[in-house]
């Protein structure tokens, strides 16, 4: 019988990079490796336990490979799969790229991921279509707040771990601000600074609910937007369950406009002008 090897890497596209590159270095037999991002509680019987060390130089040449030898699109399917909530995806991403890389694999070539038959394939492909619909849904749902200091704000609620694929994005989009986006799930921040790369950091709770708080409060800007969202509503034309279809409810609760209370927006904008 041979023994299953089990890799754990950290949960990060650099980590699950890392995990394939030392994996695949071991030369322990494709077929029993798996690459896993969470720990077990208990140990199994016939497996070996590897602890891998997030490397960027390994991280680097894996992503150049994939992008050599199989193109952009198989590029980005495989990056967006590994941001998602999945605990399997570490294994399927491996198994994935040994049938990509494999001399079977010469189909796949400058192409997608088209080989559904191959349930690690199927497997990721999933994972993208799921990560990439929650992304675009936030490049529209996301709303942006300014603090004190001319800073630029955002929360989001996601399933999947999102902020580094926003990265590009919004650094095009808003170049020569100083912006934010707090991941309430996972108590994480992506940061802009004008002229710089995104990075990305961890134990940002405090900020998080910091920002939360002012979010609440309300500033005109906020607070004139609900207004206008609610005063432009046709009641007799309202349809809830479209609403829900476009616009899923998990999505409001970070968005200005299903945050505030309009009628009391209403009240202050009207004492404001008297």
């Amino acid at each position: 019988m041979n023994e299953r090897h089990v890799f754990y890497c950290d949960n990060t596209l650099e980590g699950i990079f890392s995990g394939v590159y030392q994996a695949w270095d071991a030369r322990v037999g494709h077929g029993c490796v798996e690459l896993r991002t969470e720990e077990p509680e208990n140990m199994e019987l016939f497996c070996v336990y590897h602890r891998v060390k997030t490397s960027l130089t390994e991280a680097e040449k894996v992503r150049r490979t994939i992008a050599r030898q199989l193109g952009p699109r198989i590029l980005e399917e495989i990056c967006f799969a590994a941001c998602a909530d999945d605990p399997k995806k570490g294994t399927a991403i491996y198994r994935t790229l040994v049938e990509c890389l494999s001399v079977h694999g010469t189909l796949y070539k400058k192409k997608s991921l088209d080989n559904l038959k191959n349930p690690s394939v199927r497997k990721v492909t999933e994972l993208y279509r799921s990560v990439w619909t929650e992304y675009d849904h936030y490049l529209g749902f996301l709303r942006f707040q300014e603090l004190p200091g001319g800073i630029l704000a955002a929360l989001i609620s996601p399933r999947h771990d999102l902020l580094l694929l926003f990265q590009d994005h919004f650094s095009n989009r808003y170049p020569r601000e100083r912006w934010i986006i707090g991941d309430s799930t996972r108590g994480t921040l992506l940061v802009h600074q004008p002229g710089e790369p995104c990075f990305l950091t961890g134990n940002a709770g405090k900020i998080i609910e910091e920002i939360r708080t002012r979010r609440d409060e309300g500033g005109d800007y906020e607070l004139l937007f609900a207004s206008f969202c609610e005063s432009i509503s046709i009641k007799e034309r309202e349809n809830d369950k479209l609403q829900k279809q476009n616009l899923p409810l998990r999505y409001r609760e970070d968005m200005v406009e299903f945050h505030q209370k309009t009628d009391n927006c209403r009240q202050k904008c009207v004492k404001e002008d008297n």
